[in-house]
């Protein structure tokens, strides 16, 4: 907020992406050590994690995808975003409890 407020008379927007779990490059191999603690397949660790009422999930049930926050990232980069400036943009599917002003 303080950036926000510094820049915004020169035309300039400063927002967060606070990304939840996120499907990366990375997300295989983390799913294969999880599901080898668990004696499952990554693909049914996944889905455990991401079942109504998991700790792990989020409101949406899957993973974000990385490309759903680049789209977002293009989004806050453009023309058409001028008026969100100064804020923190959850990009977790609802995952936790908290409430950002």
């Amino acid at each position: 907020k303080t950036l926000a407020t510094q820049v915004g008379k020169f035309g300039i927007t400063v927002n967060c992406i606070h990304p939840g779990t996120t499907r990366t490059e990375r997300t295989p191999s983390l799913l294969e050590a999880r599901a080898k603690a668990l004696g499952v397949t990554p693909e049914e660790a996944e889905a455990l994690d991401f079942a109504d009422g998991s700790p792990r999930g989020n409101h949406i049930n899957r993973m974000v995808d990385a490309s759903e926050i680049g789209y977002l990232t293009v989004y806050l980069a453009s023309d058409k975003s001028w008026a969100v400036t100064g804020e923190v943009i959850m990009a977790g599917g609802g995952s936790g409890n908290a409430v950002y002003y």
